[in-house]
């Protein structure tokens, strides 16, 4: 995690934060081959050797075709373009998706409990989590913060432009960003009681102090007001519903003031009158919670349980979860370390002067249109959540540690332990999509990672044979494992399948005839994500995730930490899948691996 450099005031002159972005390369335009090559290669273990044979002739004539023209083109685009798929890409994945944000789009993290008195406390929890979250805001706005460098290559930090002050906002067709200016809008919204409050956390131009948030959220749950109506849970509604919604509410002055007031806010922080306790609880409070004490268009939003227990909820459009993850690992290890007598002295020292602006509580004028819209939406909401099938797979019996020994990949050792529990559960071999960044590359985000290969295929069918010997197990996986991390390697490298075969496709002209290659069943299928998979590095989450992509897979999340492995597994209800059978799998598929890996460690006639 990149450091956190001493905080300077807004007036500072910029640090390093964006030193690199005018060195960053392009995204490339793969070559028509090379695309060619690893989509036959990807598609294969789908196939049979009558319908490969098909699907290789129609990509032949394509790279030999009309293909030669769309590569010519989206070549000719790209030049004056920072970042040819850019131009298309929040859009399309994002702005113009009109299935609700949440459960489907956004993706949280729940936080490890943090057992002393800071951690048991909902105001404390809450202050430290703002303390936080607004010095590292500082280091952002001043470009304090230092640039990510991996392995040498700089990575674009173009994403923490939409961290703070900024929300999604609807509007018919495609959604938009609204971004504001910080140093203008020095604040951020605590949501409680399903009631909206505004918190300001500068004074005079300079951050207010532990014990003054403290007050101001202490101020807020010892108010009198009436339960809210819950127009958060309008964010919940599918997008182009909302848009219904929103446009009847801001018709009144005083409710696009109360809106306006949202999106211009730092973040956003939600107390809970729950206690979650159960990890399944924690993650599905963390997830999406009652849907009615949230505002799910914001970027960034923390919530915190009476019983201390908090987490974090990403909208997606702008930002994927790295930056995020930066931001949450940085705040909690602050609030791990944070002494709780210091702290408590600090609140109960009479040697500071309160004087930052109370809690200011939004208003809301609804009409009978709008109450009715926020009782459909909360309606909807609880009749999705019941559709999902959330599961938990906690593995303490190894981690990042033993994985290492096996001389392997931790990412591609988790991901042949979801191919072999997917086909134990299934017997069939899907297509799975593993996140890859393409960072970078200026204005990068993501590349489709193609899990499925041959050599993953024969590693699950190996190791369902009974009669496979030990050798052929490890050599397998072994291989599947070096083929994993060779396509990961080429997708991070700007030279995937998915997102070159989407900007050929752009190109094509209004009236021209489709390609074969974009008509063939398998170039759909191929992009239907059965399992949908990610991993973030984080030793202060217990757990994190999202929704399956498609209603017949799997969304999965995992955490590879140095001794224990997590999976968050959701698929939804009534299509003859279960999140709980493929967990029982996930756990005997571990215990296999670690059994047969380790036995392949200790025998010479092992073929590492």
């Amino acid at each position: 995690m990149p450091a956190i450099k001493q905080n300077l005031s807004s007036s500072a002159a910029k640090g390093d934060l964006f030193k690199y972005q005018s060195q960053l390369p392009k995204l490339p335009v793969p070559t028509l081959d090379e695309t060619a090559g690893r989509y036959l290669k990807s598609v294969q273990p789908f196939l049979s050797k009558e319908q490969y044979s098909e699907t290789a002739a129609k990509v032949k004539a394509f790279v030999g075709g009309e293909g030669v023209q769309l590569q010519s083109r989206l070549q000719e685009y790209a030049q004056d373009k920072d970042n040819w798929l850019a131009t298309w890409w929040d859009d399309y994945a994002y702005m113009s998706y009109r299935d609700p944000v949440v459960p489907f789009v956004s993706y949280f993290f729940s936080h490890k409990d943090v057992n002393n008195a800071i951690g048991k406390d909902q105001l404390f929890k809450a202050t430290l989590l703002a303390h936080y979250t607004i010095e590292f805001m500082a280091e952002v706005q001043t470009e304090n913060l230092d640039p990510e460098i991996i392995k040498g290559n700089p990575y674009c930090m173009n994403a923490f432009r939409y961290m703070f002050n900024n929300s999604r906002v609807p509007k018919e067709g495609t959604d938009i960003t609204k971004l504001y200016d910080g140093e203008q809008h020095q604040y951020f919204v605590v949501i409680y009681n399903n009631n909206f409050y505004k918190v300001n956390h500068h004074k005079d131009g300079k951050p207010i102090s532990i014990p003054e948030i403290y007050q101001q959220l202490q101020a807020i749950k010892n108010s009198n007001a009436d339960k809210g109506e819950g127009i958060g849970a309008l964010t919940s509604l599918n997008r182009d519903e909302f848009v219904s919604a929103y446009n009847n509410l801001v018709a009144t002055p005083i409710n696009e003031q109360s809106f306006e007031t949202i999106f211009a806010s730092s973040f956003v922080i939600c107390l809970d009158s729950n206690k979650p306790i159960t990890i399944e609880e924690k993650s599905a409070n963390s997830w999406h919670g009652d849907g009615q004490n949230r505002y799910f268009d914001k970027p960034l939003e923390y919530f915190v349980s009476e019983n201390g227990n908090s987490g974090f909820l990403g909208e997606h459009s702008k930002m994927d979860a790295t930056p995020t993850v930066q931001l949450n690992n940085y705040v909690l290890s602050k609030i791990a370390s944070h002494d709780p007598k210091k702290f408590l002295q600090q609140l109960s020292s009479s040697n500071f002067d309160f004087s930052a602006p109370k809690p200011q509580i939004l208003e809301f004028d609804l009409n009978p249109v709008a109450r009715k819209n926020i009782a459909t939406a909360i309606a909807k909401f609880d009749e999705t959540i019941s559709t999902h099938d959330e599961e938990l797979f906690q593995h303490y019996a190894y981690g990042k540690g033993l994985i290492k020994k096996f001389k392997v990949s931790p990412d591609a050792y988790v991901q042949m332990l979801i191919q072999l529990a997917y086909f134990k559960l299934t017997g069939k071999i899907r297509p799975t999509y593993e996140s890859a960044a393409t960072r970078k590359f200026l204005n990068g985000r993501t590349e489709a990672g193609r899990t499925v290969s041959p050599e993953s295929k024969q590693f699950v069918e190996t190791w369902t044979n009974y009669d496979a010997t030990i050798e052929e197990k490890v050599a397998t996986f072994q291989n599947a494992c070096k083929q994993h991390v060779k396509y990961l390697s080429e997708a991070a490298d700007g030279r995937g399948v998915d997102r070159h075969l989407f900007g050929l496709k752009q190109m094509l002209r209004t009236g021209e005839p489709v390609p074969e290659i974009f008509k063939d069943p398998i170039f759909s299928y191929s992009q239907s994500w059965y399992i949908s998979s990610s991993q973030v590095p984080s030793e202060y989450f217990q757990s994190w995730g999202w929704s399956q992509v498609i209603d017949q897979g799997f969304g999965l999340a995992y955490l590879i930490n140095n001794d224990w492995l997590h999976i968050h597994i959701a698929s939804k209800k009534g299509n003859g899948l279960s999140s709980g059978h493929l967990k029982a799998y996930l756990i005997e598929s571990a215990n296999e691996m670690k059994e047969i890996l380790s036995k392949g460690l200790l025998e010479p006639q092992a073929k590492l």
